[in-house]
């Protein structure tokens, strides 16, 4: 950067006067010039770079190759990924040789010295095109290559570039029509002003209306007074022509001129002041040794295309002409319009005229989107807190925003919250983020397609910029087996599993019985040391231990949050119905204090599997799109979500308020990069939950003790070396028992020498491989020792 900085200089002073002794420059002459003395401000060593590449080279365009060494060292120095630069450096190293050719071809068509512009090699360039070209076709050529080379580097896109200067003649065509349409009222009013003031009659003080339509009382005796009229004349008497041009320069127009369109005001977004490292302070359990931890760089992500709106002013006049043409034709009258462009949508914010009813308008949100030819618009009517009518009219070219354009914010670093969700943003360009300990529990719902699990995984990655693996754990149920996998990595830092689990993610709907069921005695037992501590809430107890006002050797520890996700709710409700409706109501209603919040996701959004008791202690929920109004009212009790248009397209409903979003997009491989980041961390390990104890007695064989084995301990046995598949799962459907039970036995199986130990998200291996094995096996377990 410095290099490219002093380059710049020596470039800027350069003095053909230094030309001689730039030729005969030499080491030695630069350590002792003598009284050789140049011009130039760097001396000798800035007189000789300057004749290199000014006089011998590209002329005073070399000031461009020296600015793009200034960006690359700046790059550097600030540790940025040169992502766009080296696209750059291309275009303006083939840029600068067109310039110099450009000055060039000037001095060789028009013998004029322009050296000190072109240099030699550009008017060597120059006259070469120009003797194989000729003038015109070198022109031309020079002239195409500095144009595209020039729009390239301002937008990337030439097609870009054509459509920004399509619109800026369009705009400029619609201005000087505007004007001439408005010059030429202002010559109809004068004329017409004249001409009513030169042919307007005279009229005597008696009005003619008096005289034609009451006519004289009868007299006794006549007398020679003339008649009236003889000085105006009746209707009867004046030429039905000469009637009609009196009446029309008399009278004022009988139709006003139709009234103008209002202009159409683009505001502009909202531009978000974008952080290169999030650094959020993490209160940390002062009584725990931890192993040191280094959250994820925002690097890891990948970043957008251009962070700068794309505004197609085309589409905003038309639209706003068929809004205008449509209302209009209804009697509508909108006195303003406003345009507010999202990444997704674009508001248009509608003022009616005085007296127009809103219920008018909003019977004719069928025949707008019909008029528009739209795949679904969304009426908001008034907006709150403005007296205007909002359209939501989906964008032809949707904006990508990217999971970095939300996280790698100012606002997301700088944001007060404990557990920052990164939902999208909004229409104006805003991050929109909530904390989930006061929403406190999150439903969401969407068909397929809709964007639902990029939205979670896109929550998922957001906590795990924004928390320390001592504040955060998360217990993950994922029915489909696929969709939350990539995070089994970091088990050892962000992931609670109950006592003898398989698998750091559940996957079968019997263990997320379980493990829901171990969630309530998490929280049972945290409520406990809540009241032992004296404090409301798990922010207060930490904070008292973070003090030293709480001793671990009464029992008390740092208390995480723990973040319950279920991918799939359908999966679950089908399987167990009622059984895990009561541990999911349970828990949203009483584990927020203690800091565990759910997060529960579903494809179908229909009331056998959202049903009013999870409903009613869920306030916060996202309605993805779906395909029928019936399906939006279950989710957020009234219509829009059916006409959203899918990939991340959200409404976002607390409470009774209703924003509309667009989700950030996080790839698998973003994902991928962040947990094994993570992973490659020394963890503390798993947070335990709880195991639970035996309610049943049908579920505990022998006394339960670890010198017995369980009475169906051999029927498990055969079904495990029939199968050769070492799981839990497989004996929880073949012998219908519980999840605890089953653990037990395999436990059992795996201290009698049958499977193999725990092996993480894989299966047990199966030691024995026959029954006859296993027969002689068991007979040697069944004999005393």
């Amino acid at each position: 950067m410095v290099l490219g900085v002093l380059l710049t200089l020596a470039l800027v002073t350069y003095q053909p006067s230094d030309n001689a002794l730039a030729r005969h420059f030499s080491l030695q002459a630069a350590l002792d010039p003598g009284n050789n003395r140049a011009e130039n401000a760097l001396g000798l060593v800035g007189a000789a770079l300057a004749y290199l590449l000014v006089a011998r080279l590209f002329g005073y365009a070399s000031v461009l190759l020296t600015g793009l060494l200034v960006a690359w060292g700046y790059t550097i120095f600030r540790g940025r990924r040169p992502r766009a630069l080296p696209l750059f450096t291309s275009l303006l190293l083939l840029l600068v040789p067109l310039l110099a050719a450009s000055f060039g071809w000037i001095g060789v068509v028009f013998n004029t010295d322009l050296h000190t512009w072109s240099g030699d090699l550009g008017l060597a360039l120059a006259g070469w095109m120009t003797q194989v070209f000729g003038s015109v076709g070198a022109l031309g050529l020079l002239l195409l290559g500095l144009v595209s080379t020039t729009l390239l580097l301002i937008d990337h896109d030439l097609q870009r570039s054509f459509d920004r200067l399509e619109r800026l003649l369009a705009s400029l065509q619609e201005s000087v029509r505007r004007r001439w349409k408005s010059w030429r009222q202002r010559q109809t009013e004068r004329r017409r002003e004249r001409a009513g003031s030169s042919q307007r009659p005279h009229r005597p003080n008696t009005p003619p209306s008096r005289a034609s339509s009451s006519p004289a009382p009868p007299t006794p005796e006549p007398r020679p007074t003339p008649a009236i009229t003889d000085s105006t004349p009746s209707e009867e008497a004046v030429p039905r022509h000469e009637l009609l041009r009196n009446l029309m320069h008399d009278a004022p127009p009988s139709a006003p001129p139709a009234p103008r369109q209002p202009e159409l005001v683009v505001r502009q977004g909202i531009k978000e002041e974008r952080a290169d490292h999030i650094e959020r302070p993490a209160a940390l359990p002062a009584t725990a040794t931890l192993p040191p931890y280094t959250p994820p760089p925002i690097d890891l992500l990948d970043e957008a295309e251009t962070h700068e709106r794309r505004i197609d002013y085309e589409e905003l006049e038309e639209n706003k002409r068929i809004l205008l043409d449509k209302l209009a034709t209804y009697n509508i009258e909108i006195t303003s319009i406003n345009a507010i462009v999202g990444p997704t949508v674009t508001l248009y914010e509608l003022t009616p005229a005085p007296g127009v009813k809103i219920s008018k308008i909003t019977a004719l949100e069928d025949d707008l989107a019909m008029a528009l030819a739209a795949p679904g618009i969304r009426m908001i009517a008034p907006i709150p807190g403005k007296s205007a009518i909002g359209v939501e009219i989906p964008n032809r070219h949707r904006e990508l925003v990217r999971i970095r354009d939300v996280i790698g914010t100012a606002r997301f670093r700088d944001a007060q919250m404990e557990l920052p969700i990164a939902l999208g943003k909004t229409i104006e360009g805003e991050v929109f983020l909530q904390d989930l300990t006061r929403l406190p529990h999150l439903l969401i719902a969407g068909s397929t397609g809709s964007g639902k699990s990029v939205g979670l995984n896109a929550l998922i990655t957001g906590l795990l910029y924004a928390c320390h693996p001592a504040n955060l754990k998360f217990v993950m149920i994922d029915p489909k087996k696929i969709e939350l996998q990539q995070y089994a990595t970091v088990v050892d830092h962000f992931l609670a599993l109950p006592e003898n689990a398989e698998d750091p993610i559940i996957t079968d709907c019997a263990q997320a019985l379980a493990v829901l069921k171990s969630c309530e005695r998490e929280m049972e037992q945290r409520y406990d040391l809540l009241a032992k501590a004296g404090v409301r809430s798990i922010k207060d107890y930490n904070r008292r231990l973070q003090e030293g006002a709480l001793s671990p050797e009464e029992g008390h520890r740092h208390l995480p949050y723990i973040v319950v996700i279920i991918d799939e709710l359908a999966d679950l409700m089908m399987t167990a119905g009622k059984d895990i409706e009561g541990p999911i109501a349970r828990l949203a209603q009483m584990a927020r204090a203690v800091g565990i919040h759910l997060v529960l996701a579903t494809q179908r959004p229909s009331v056998d599997v959202i049903t009013g008791l999870i409903k009613a202690n869920f306030p916060a929920r996202i309605a993805y799109q779906v395909a029928t109004k019936v399906d939006s009212r279950t989710i957020i009790d009234q219509n829009g979500a059916e006409g959203l248009v899918g990939n991340g397209d959200m409404l976002f409903m607390m409470g009774s308020h209703l924003v509309r979003l667009q989700g950030p997009f996080v790839s698998i491989d973003e994902v991928e990069r962040v947990t094994r980041f993570i992973a490659e961390q020394p963890g503390p390990g798993p947070y335990l939950l709880p195991g639970l104890e035996d309610e049943q007695s049908d579920e505990v064989g022998g006394n339960g003790s670890g010198d017995s084995y369980d009475e169906l301990f051999e029927e498990a046995a055969r079904i495990i070396v029939r199968s050769q598949q070492g799981s839990v799962s497989l004996l929880q459907r073949k012998l219908s028992i519980g999840y605890t039970r089953a653990a037990r036995i395999v436990d059992q199986l795996e201290a009698a020498g049958i499977v193999g130990p725990f092996e993480g998200s894989k299966a047990r291996r199966v030691l024995v491989q026959t029954e006859a094995e296993l027969d002689e096996l068991l007979r040697t377990l069944r004999s005393p020792s």
